[in-house]
């Protein structure tokens, strides 16, 4: 069973970076309203198989876009594995009603504060003009999260479903 999760992580991680990269932005749609695949991809497994695998697979999919098209080396990979922490990390101390809501809304809007104040350091002006598109973009992948996670739920079928968290 372990191996068939990880492979299945493995799977989308590779299948989420290659859309990040080499097929979105040839699609011809407008880029600022795009979600970030690998994001929702790892925000999904934080949320269903907890911090740890959120931020393992996080690194390798910030590390492999990182490579292939992005940034300075490091920044995605930072900006994702945060992403994956945050996401896992709150899965246990929310309801379980709002398991889905409240992990996904904070790492996005992490990796869009993350990425802001990453250009406001390199170009020396905040992007303010842009927090339209970077709600739309948290909206997006909010809405994807909330239709992927029965999938990856029970593709990944993590031993702690149903049981909640102790008192």
């Amino acid at each position: 069973m372990r191996a068939k999760r990880r492979l299945f992580c493995i799977i989308t991680t590779l299948l989420a970076v290659i859309l990040d990269a080499s097929v979105l932005p040839f699609t011809g749609l407008n880029m600022s309203y795009v979600p970030r695949l690998c994001l929702v991809n790892a925000a999904l497994i934080g949320t269903v198989l907890g911090a740890t695998q959120g931020i393992i697979y996080g690194a390798f999919a910030g590390t492999a876009l990182d490579i292939t098209v992005y940034q300075p080396a490091g920044v995605t990979a930072l900006m994702y594995t945060l992403c994956g922490l945050v996401s896992g990390f709150l899965t246990h101390r929310v309801r379980p009603w709002l398991v889905t809501l409240i992990p996904s809304v904070s790492a996005f809007l992490l990796y869009e504060a993350g990425m802001a104040v990453y250009t406001y350091f390199i170009t020396g002006f905040f992007p303010g003009g842009k927090i339209g598109y970077a709600l739309v973009r948290v909206v997006i992948s909010l809405t994807l999260t909330q239709i992927l996670y029965l999938p990856y739920l029970r593709a990944l079928k993590p031993s702690k479903i149903g049981k909640g968290r102790r008192r």
